[in-house]
């Protein structure tokens, strides 16, 4: 019914950490560490070697994931540990981490494993000691406990504000009679996951309509705030009795905070922010509670003759047309009910054997006005033929439903329509000429004489070769050739001289970024206004020189442009421009730059570089 899509929610991510996963530096000494550490083993296990695991949870529920961590004090495996082979219990690899520790002058390397640990099945589980082999030795571990419980089944001392996440079951109403559409919101709480699937809502005696994805929103539950998304649908009961909707289930990717870190690089390891929290994907699979739905049978008292088990709230429209015909012409009644309810389960009594009239099965059409289609209207057409000029009307016609809301019957009925049938072969008789009808009104007949005068006869104009307006149509395909065949010359030349290309593109760069510059400068924005003058620095200089921008850096000032006789006037204020912008690119707030100089001199040094030519 419902289909799998990925979604990410919105992250509740630390200001400066971004949603993406970060890596804090290590730096260089961690690598110190484990090379002498690497080269300490040999062939044994090193002074104070120990191999410990651990599970971040003891506690998990069907469809969770505890996290299984091996830590290598002071050594490294010589190959990947084989896990205990443990019934019901999947390990799956998830990653690795290196740091160092200084205690008392002392340094321990420390290496880590990570394993996500699933259950199929709820009990408690044992993981046993195992070893791993160190060079020529063996480590062991301590055997682990893991309890599993079912997934709707609540974990103990939990509360809803300690959770990641969280699905809800809501309906409006719990107590409904059978047929009546009841709305269902399926609503997950989550703090920061990606990766969203949902499984086909389940309810033995209930009839699931379409889905709506809600906007998604931020809610506050307790002191935590969630990402709330939300989708809804309806149910129908078809039969009545105490009946289980649900659970809702779902899986999803958790991003859970973790405390490793591991260095980027060397910029990220002198300017990076070494207090940043990492994340890791967490697969996680979520259930709802249940919800106990009352559903009632319809009322016998009161019911009406004819009723279908319509249940809703309906208007209804009857049109009649043709309603002159003759015998054996037929007439289409077209009856329109418009409403809220289950569109597709309106039907019609059968229509009761009219004298004189021959009818046949109807055909409908539904028109929703809503994205979940309880809305709208389901229009009924049939045709019934009358069989004798003895009929003078279409018998009236009626419609019973039960209103859930009144939690009454209601019947709505349209009168007969009088219709005129005449004799088969009649003519259709034209309506009489009044007795004082004014003097002088054309009387209406069968057959018109032909007409004696042909009236005033048009000119006829010079022929279309003559016209000048004739010819400049004609010129207009001329002229659209001429225009693409220019312009398709231009585009050979373009691609025939990629650098006129670059200088034109590096030349509108420049012309539309002035007035971002200013901006920055009158704003004091410094890290956007260096970012921007890098740049055009560098897509300038890139194109006068034919090298990538991404090339240029300070240093072409000295090894390239003074080499090709470039003046000092222009290199000097180049020198301190590139001075400036690295500055403030690596060091933010070492130095206060007086943008507006900034911009000047900027604009000064780019109109020099475009008058070189090399």
């Amino acid at each position: 019914m419902w289909a799998s899509w990925t979604w990410k929610a919105a992250t509740a991510s630390p200001a400066g950490t971004g949603d993406r996963v970060r890596r804090a530096p290590g730096g260089r000494a961690l690598l110190a560490v484990l090379l002498s550490v690497a080269a300490a083993l040999g062939s044994g296990v090193a002074r104070g070697a120990s191999l410990t695991a651990t599970l971040d949870r003891s506690i998990i529920r069907i469809g969770e994931a505890a996290k299984l961590s091996l830590q290598f004090e002071n050594c490294q495996p010589a190959e990947a540990p084989n896990l205990p082979d443990v019934p019901n219990l999947q390990f799956t690899y998830s990653g690795q981490g290196s740091s160092f520790r200084l205690e008392n002058g002392r340094q321990t390397a420390l290496q880590t494993l990570y394993y996500f640990v699933m259950a199929s099945q709820p009990g408690d589980y044992t993981i046993p000691a195992f070893a791993v082999p160190i060079g020529t030795d063996r480590l062991s571990t301590s055997p682990l406990t893991l309890k599993v419980l079912k997934s709707n089944e609540r974990l103990p001392d939990e509360d809803l504000q300690t959770q990641a996440a969280f699905l809800k079951l809501v309906v409006p109403k719990t107590e409904a009679y059978v047929g009546e559409v009841v709305p269902v919101d399926i609503q997950l709480y989550v703090v920061s996951g990606e990766g969203l699937q949902l499984e086909p809502l389940t309810g033995e005696g209930f009839t699931f309509g379409k889905l709506q994805q809600l906007p998604q929103r931020q809610v506050q539950v307790g002191n935590r705030t969630f990402a709330l998304v939300a989708l809804r649908t309806t149910a129908v009961a078809n039969k009545t009795g105490e009946l289980q909707l649900g659970p809702a289930e779902c899986r999803l990717n958790l991003r859970v905070p973790t405390g490793r870190r591991r260095p980027r690089g060397v910029f990220d390891d002198m300017f990076g922010d070494m207090f940043a929290p990492t994340y890791e994907l967490r697969p996680t699979r979520l259930a709802s509670d249940p919800v106990r739905m009352t559903v009632r049978p319809l009322p016998a008292e009161g019911r009406p003759e004819g009723f279908t088990g319509t249940v809703g709230e309906y208007a209804m429209q009857v049109s009649v047309g043709p309603t002159n015909v003759a015998v054996g012409e037929p007439i289409t009644l077209k009856l329109r009910v418009a409403g809220k309810g289950a569109l597709d389960g309106i039907r019609l009594p059968p229509l009761p054997a009219w004298p004189g009239f021959a009818s046949y099965p109807p055909t409908s059409q539904v028109e929703t006005t809503d994205p979940l289609g309880i809305e709208g209207s389901k229009t009924f057409e049939f045709d019934v033929v009358p069989q004798t000029n003895s009929v003078t009307a279409v018998p009236a016609l009626g419609f019973s439903f039960f209103n859930p809301v009144r939690k009454v019957y209601e019947r709505l009925t349209h009168p007969a329509t009088p219709i005129i049938v005449r004799p088969a072969g009649a003519a259709m008789a034209l309506p009489p000429i009044a007795a004082n009808t004014p003097a002088g009104t054309p009387v209406m007949r069968d057959i018109v004489p032909l007409k004696q005068r042909l009236g005033t006869l048009s000119v006829i104009g010079p022929p279309l070769h003559r016209s000048t307006r004739f010819l400049a149509v004609q010129m207009i395909p001329l002229i659209l050739f001429a225009a693409a065949w220019g312009w398709r010359r231009r585009l050979d030349h373009l691609a025939r001289n990629p650098r006129v290309v670059r200088r034109r593109a590096v030349a509108r760069l420049i012309r539309e970024s002035q007035a971002e510059l200013r901006r920055a400068a009158a704003a004091g924005d410094a890290d956007g206004f260096c970012a921007l003058a890098l740049r055009l620095l560098q897509e300038r200089i890139g194109e006068r020189l034919d090298q990538p921008a991404a090339a240029i850096t300070d240093a072409v000032v000295e090894e390239q442009l003074r080499p090709r006789g470039v003046p000092e006037e222009v290199l000097s204020p180049l020198r301190e421009l590139f001075l400036a912008c690295n500055e403030q690119r690596y060091a933010p707030g070492s130095a206060r730059l007086d943008l507006a100089v900034l911009t000047t001199q900027l604009e000064s040094v780019l109109r020099q570089l475009n008058k070189l030519s090399f």
